[in-house]
C-alpha cells in the first residue's frame, strides 16, 4: 500500500505522511445495505481534487494529471459495469504555483482537466494571480480587467467555476462572468447533483491586493444553505457542498473518530451550521491536509495539495429519493510505480491495481497539454540580449546580493525620476533562485521571480523610510530588502538595530525632505502599515515587476557580472549579527 512522501507534500503532510493510503480495497464506511440489483439505487463516486497548484506533472514517481486519469479510466469502468456514475470536482487553488502553468495563466490544466472531464471547479484565493490578460490600458484609457486572466480560464474551461459567496461590492450579489456561477446541477445515472461552490472566509486577504479590489466574500453557512435550498427546488436528488476552505486529521481509521482533527477547522464549523439532511456531502480544499471524515452527519473529504492524492467518496443513491448511504476511502495516493517500503518513488514496482486493474496514465491528457507546453518553452527560450559573465547570485546569508540589486535598480528604472527603490532579499516570496551566467533568456529570470507583484510607487518623507527600512532590518538578515539610490548604514545602539540613509552620492537625506520610492504592491502594502504612506501608482497600470527586469536587462544589453553589481556597497553593518533578531 502506498504512503504519500512527506518530500513531495511539503508541509501539507505534516504527520498523516506516515500513514500507509490505500484504495477501495480498505474504504472506511458505515454500514451499507446491499444495492446490487436494486431497482432504482446507483453508487455515486465523487472524486474530489484540490491546490494543484500548477503541478501537472508528477514528481518522485508521485502525482501527475496523466497519473489520475489512469485511476478515473478504472474508476469510471467499474460505475458503467455497475449503472452508476463518477463526479470529479475540483476545491481551487489550481492554476498559480507549477511554471509552466503559470507562464500559460492556468491554460495549461483548464486543458488537462477539459481532457480528464472535470465537472467543475470551485474558485480558490489563488485564482486570482495572474491578473490581467493585458496589463496596458485600452484605447480610451480604461485600465485593464484585473480579473482578465481568470475570466479567460474559465471561458475556456467546458465545466463551470463555480463562486456562490464571492461578491461583487456593486451589485452585493454573487459575481456574473461568463462560466462563471454560484452552483451547476449536473444529471448522471439518472441522479440529478446539485454542486455549490464556495470560498474560504478570508479568501481575498491571501492574493495580490490589486486583483480583488471591488470584490468580497459572503458567511458561508446562510451562502451555503440558501443555494443548497435553491438547487433543492430545482430538483437536485444530491447536494455537493465543493468548498474552497478546510480542516486538517492525521487519522482515517475511523470516519466518526474526530480526535486527532482539528475540531475548530472551518469546513467542521461549516457541516455543523447547516440544516441536517440539506447537504449530503463536502468536497474540501484550501489548507493542503487530509480529512476523510463525517461531521454533523455530512461526509467530508480532502486531499493534500500539489497533485499527490485524490478523495472519494462513494454515495448510494435511490433516484427521486436521495442518498441512502455514504462511503468514505482515505486518501488515494497518485503513485506511478513504488518502492521496497511502499512509498512512491520513480523506477519502482509497479503500483497496486485500482478497482482490479493495473493503472496506465492517460496519455490523452499530456496531448491536452501539448499546444500550451510548447507555446511556454518558446516563450522562455527567447533572448533578453545581454550575456551574464557571472551567476547572479541572491547571497541567502547576507544583506545584499548582485541579483537584489539587479531588481532594485530595475524598479528605480521602471518609475522615472524615482530618487529611491525597494526590492525584494532572499526571503520566502522574493527572489526564488540565481541567475546562471551565459546568454540570458526569458525562462531564468522567470524563475529567479515567479510572482505577479507590480511595480507602484509610494512618496515617503526621509524619516519615514528609515523607519520602513529599520522595521525590516528588526526582522532578520533575510528580511533585508535590496536597495537602489540610497546607501544604508545599521548599527547597534540600545535593544533594536538604528538605520541611517543616504544618497548613493554621499548626500544627506533629510528627515522632512519627500522622496519618490518604487518599490513591489507586496512591499508598498506593508510600508504602507509602518508610515501611513499611500500608494501613489494606479495598481491596474504598473507594470509587472519581471516585465521591468527584463526592460532593465535589454536596455543595458552587452555583458554584466557581479562585480558590476556590487560596488559601492548598499547597505554596512557595524555590529555584526548582533544588529539583527534571530533569523
Amino acid at each position: 500500500m502506498p504512503t504519500l512522501r512527506a518530500s513531495a507534500l511539503g508541509w501539507a503532510a505534516l504527520a498523516a505522511a506516515s500513514v500507509l493510503l490505500a484504495g477501495a480495497a480498505w474504504a472506511m464506511q458505515r454500514p451499507v445495505p446491499e444495492v446490487t440489483g436494486t431497482t432504482g439505487r446507483v453508487t455515486l463516486s465523487i472524486v474530489g481534487t484540490t491546490d494543484l497548484h500548477g503541478r501537472v506533472f508528477p514528481h518522485d514517481g508521485l502525482g501527475g494529471l496523466a497519473q489520475l486519469g489512469g485511476y478515473l479510466r478504472n474508476l469510471r469502468a467499474a460505475r458503467a459495469a455497475d449503472g452508476g456514475a463518477v463526479l470529479l470536482l475540483d476545491a481551487g487553488d489550481t492554476f498559480q504555483g507549477g511554471i509552466e502553468s503559470n507562464l500559460s495563466e492556468g491554460a495549461l490544466v483548464v486543458d488537462a482537466y477539459n481532457a480528464l472531464g472535470y465537472d467543475a471547479l470551485a474558485i480558490g484565493n489563488h485564482e486570482f494571480e495572474y491578473g490581467a490578460l493585458d496589463h496596458t490600458a485600452s484605447e480610451d484609457g480604461q485600465p485593464p480587467d484585473m480579473r482578465g486572466a481568470l475570466k479567460a480560464a474559465a471561458a475556456r474551461a467546458r465545466f463551470p467555476f463555480l463562486a456562490a459567496n464571492l461578491i461583487d461590492d456593486a451589485t452585493r450579489r454573487p459575481v456574473a462572468w461568463p462560466n462563471v456561477r454560484p452552483s451547476t446541477l449536473v444529471d448522471t445515472a439518472g441522479v440529478r447533483v446539485g454542486v455549490v461552490g464556495v470560498m474560504t472566509y478570508d479568501g481575498l486577504t491571501k492574493t495580490l491586493a490589486a486583483n480583488v479590489q471591488g470584490l468580497g466574500t459572503a458567511a458561508l453557512a446562510p451562502t451555503v444553505e440558501a443555494e443548497a435550498r435553491h438547487l433543492r427546488g430545482r430538483g437536485a436528488d444530491v447536494v455537493v457542498v465543493l468548498a474552497h476552505a478546510g480542516g486538517w486529521c492525521e487519522w482515517f481509521d475511523d470516519p466518526a473518530d474526530l480526535s486527532s482533527c482539528d475540531d475548530d477547522a472551518e469546513i467542521f464549523r461549516l457541516a455543523r451550521e447547516l440544516p441536517s439532511g440539506l447537504v449530503d456531502a463536502i468536497v474540501a480544499g484550501h489548507t493542503h491536509a487530509v480529512v476523510a471524515h463525517e461531521v454533523a452527519g455530512i461526509p467530508i473529504v480532502q486531499a493534500y495539495s500539489w497533485g499527490a492524492a485524490f478523495a472519494r467518496l462513494d454515495l448510494t443513491v435511490k433516484r427521486g429519493a436521495g442518498v441512502l448511504s455514504a462511503r468514505v476511502f482515505p486518501p488515494q495516493a497518485l503513485c506511478a510505480a513504488v518502492g521496497p517500503h511502499g512509498s512512491c518513488m520513480e523506477g519502482g514496482s509497479a503500483a497496486a491495481p485500482y478497482e482490479g486493474a493495473p493503472v496506465e496514465p492517460d496519455a490523452s491528457v499530456v496531448a491536452a497539454m501539448q499546444p500550451e507546453l510548447e507555446r511556454v518553452d518558446r516563450w522562455r527560450d527567447a533572448p533578453l540580449g545581454i550575456v551574464l559573465e557571472t551567476p547572479l547570485a541572491r547571497n541567502r546569508d547576507g544583506l545584499e546580493s548582485p541579483l537584489g540589486n539587479l531588481f532594485a535598480d530595475a524598479l528605480r528604472a521602471a518609475v522615472p525620476g524615482s530618487d529611491v527603490a525597494i526590492g525584494m532579499g532572499a526571503r520566502r516570496g522574493g527572489l526564488r533562485t540565481d541567475l546562471p551566467w551565459g546568454a540570458l533568456t526569458r525562462g531564468p529570470l522567470y524563475d529567479v521571480f515567479p510572482f505577479d507583484n507590480r511595480v507602484v510607487t509610494l512618496a515617503l518623507t526621509g524619516a519615514q523610510l528609515r523607519q520602513t527600512l529599520a522595521g525590516e532590518v528588526a526582522r532578520g538578515p533575510r528580511e533585508v530588502p535590496s536597495v537602489s539610490g540610497i546607501r544604508v548604514g545599521v548599527t547597534c545602539e540600545g535593544e533594536r538595530p538604528q538605520v541611517e540613509i543616504v544618497r548613493s552620492s554621499g548626500a544627506p537625506i533629510g528627515p522632512a525632505e519627500t522622496l519618490i520610492v518604487a518599490t513591489t504592491d507586496f512591499f508598498a502594502a506593508r510600508a504602507s502599515v509602518r508610515s501611513a504612506a499611500t500608494p501613489k501608482t494606479a495598481w491596474a497600470l504598473a507594470p509587472l515587476v519581471r516585465d521591468a527586469a527584463a526592460s532593465w536587462l535589454t536596455a543595458r544589453g552587452g555583458r554584466l557580472g557581479a562585480a558590476d553589481l556590487a560596488s559601492p556597497p548598499r547597505w554596512q553593518t557595524i555590529g555584526g549579527d548582533a544588529c539583527f533578531a534571530a533569523d
